[in-house]
Order: C-alpha cells, then structure tokens, then sequence
C-alpha cells in the first residue's frame, strides 16, 4: 500500500504530451477546458472544435488510454490544443491531477468527451458569474441523452454512524452538493492545488471523488450547483463503481476518522480497532494503514474546519 499523498499531483505518471502552441489572439475566457476522453473517437473532431470556438484560454484533452493511434494527427489538426497520452494505467483522478498541472488559467472546466459540447458551452457572462460565486467547484446541471434531468445534488446523513448520501435532481443556484456528478464541473485551481488534487493512492474513481469532496467541505471549501450552466450526454452514462472496498477504507480514514477538537484534527488511536474489523487486510497490514493515514492527519490537522460528525450533522442548515 502506497502512502497516502500529501501534496499536489505528488504521484508521477509517464505520458507524452503534443501540441499546445499558444494562440495568436486573445482567449476571450480565463478558463482551461480540461476534456477527459473515454474512447468516444466519433465525436473528437466536433468536441474539439466546439471548444475552440468558446474561447478557452487553454484547452487539454487527456486520454484515459494509452493506445490512440490518432492523437499525432489530431495534434497537427488542432495545434492549440495540448494533448496528454499517459503511457501506464491511470485512474481518472491521477489523470485528471496530471491535466491541472498544465493548468494556469484562475479556473478550470471539468469535462468528458460523453458530453454534447457546442461553441455556445460556456459564454463569458456565464463565466464570470461562476467565478464570482468563490466555490472550490460549482456542479452544472446534467441531462441524459434523452434529456431527462439526472440527480446532481448529492446529500449526506447518517444512520447508525454510517454515511448515507440521498439525492435529487432539483438544481437552484448557489445549492450546495456534496460532490460534483462524474466529476464535471468549474473549478478553481488554486483550491484544488491546495486540497491536494485527486488521492493517487485511490484507485476507485467514485471513491477518489467523494474523497476530495469531502476533504473540501472539511478543509472549510464549498461545492454548490449553478442552474445556468446545463451540460447533457450524447452517449449512455457509466455509472460509478460505488462498492465498498479498500479504497473506501482510505476514504474512511482521511474524511470519517478524524475527530476536530481545540481547533485541529487527529485520529484517535481507539479508532483502529473498529477500522480493523472493516479492513480485513490483516492486523499488521491495517496499523499500517492506520498509522499512515493518522500521519497524514496529523501534518494536516490545522486545515480541518470540522470533523463529518459535524459536517454531516449540520449539512443544510444554510
């Protein structure tokens, strides 16, 4: 088991990058598109066109598969745009980490090459609204490709100590969400450099963004929704691998564990015995988990706002 990752975009990850010669005129956004591609060959062309026209002041599209034989002749076609080909398995967190190092823009568009994307995507009056509104993340509302309203307004409780998250499909601006649905959304980069990025050592991409997210609303950030902004799918969605397994246990750890007290976080020892019982990895392998994750707390435990006691049990009373 890998440490637990304690600055930004700390895990390596060999890829090739081409292309991402700078415009001749001025972005009319200060904000990078970062498209995150799944294999979706048929519409690359018009995403990356619809993009350029939007006026991105950077834009990346990063594969989430080392093996695209067209991406030497995309870069010639689309030479303002830089790709990034990883050259291992990624998750798409680690992947996502590697596009916001490229990063410079105050602000970031999440988004995947699943997605209907026209030139009309993100106008700079919209832009400007979003920025304004001071989250680490504002969500958009999502349709399917039927355009049905999809549940983007994520909610947490608990029931006997453990976390449950309902959700909703009704969007109002300025809503707080406990994630961003599949990832997408506006970010701010310099939050996101500071929370530290996705947890390279959580391979499972539902548990990597509901760990991120967490650690946002604990480390004292926002998440909210922006009815204004509307994104909608032209393929079938794939729903996120929400299973229990080892890397909910690391979520666990970092986000569940910590107790807040005198203004800082830590993890008491009497908790390993019940992450024990859940670990089943063995009594030696979790304290080493434990231990691990406990150290990371701690060189963080200022950050923390609150604990998700707390968090969980005051969540909307805005």
């Amino acid at each position: 088991m890998n440490g637990i990752p304690s600055i930004f975009n700390e895990k390596q990850i060999n890829c090739v990058i081409l292309g991402g010669r700078h415009p001749d005129k001025q972005p009319l956004l200060k904000v990078c598109a970062i498209l995150l591609n799944g294999g979706n060959m048929h519409m690359r062309s018009q995403n990356l066109k619809s993009l350029e026209a939007c006026g991105f002041e950077k834009i990346i599209s990063i594969e989430t598969k080392s093996k695209n034989y067209n991406i030497e002749d995309y870069s010639q076609r689309f030479p303002h745009v830089k790709f990034i080909i990883p050259l291992e398995s990624a998750s798409d967190g680690d992947l996502v980490n590697l596009a916001v190092s490229e990063v410079d823009s105050p602000h970031f568009l999440l988004l995947r090459d699943s997605l209907n994307l026209s030139p009309s995507l993100l106008p700079s009056a919209l832009s400007e609204k979003l920025s304004a509104m001071n989250a680490f993340c504002v969500v958009p509302r999502v349709l399917s490709r039927g355009g049905q309203a999809l549940p983007v307004v994520f909610s947490p409780s608990a029931k006997k100590s453990v976390l449950k998250i309902d959700s909703s499909a009704l969007v109002h601006d300025g809503k707080a969400t406990l994630y961003p649905f599949n990832m997408l959304g506006f970010y701010d980069t310099k939050k996101f450099k500071e929370l530290g990025g996705y947890d390279g050592s959580i391979d499972n991409p539902y548990w990597q963004n509901l760990d991120l997210s967490f650690r946002a609303w604990l480390w004292g950030e926002r998440i909210v929704l922006a009815a204004s902004m509307s994104l909608s799918y032209c393929d079938e969605i794939l729903a996120m691998d929400s299973t229990p397994d080892l890397s909910q246990l690391r979520f666990f750890l970092k986000n569940m564990a910590p107790v807040y007290k005198n203004e800082r976080a830590e993890i008491p020892l009497v908790k390993f015995f019940g992450y024990n019982r859940k670990s089943s990895c063995g009594l030696f392998e979790s304290f080493r988990q434990f231990k691990a994750a406990r150290a990371w707390v701690k060189k963080n435990r200022c950050r923390y706002k609150m604990d998700a006691f707390k968090f969980v049990s005051e969540w909307g009373r805005e």
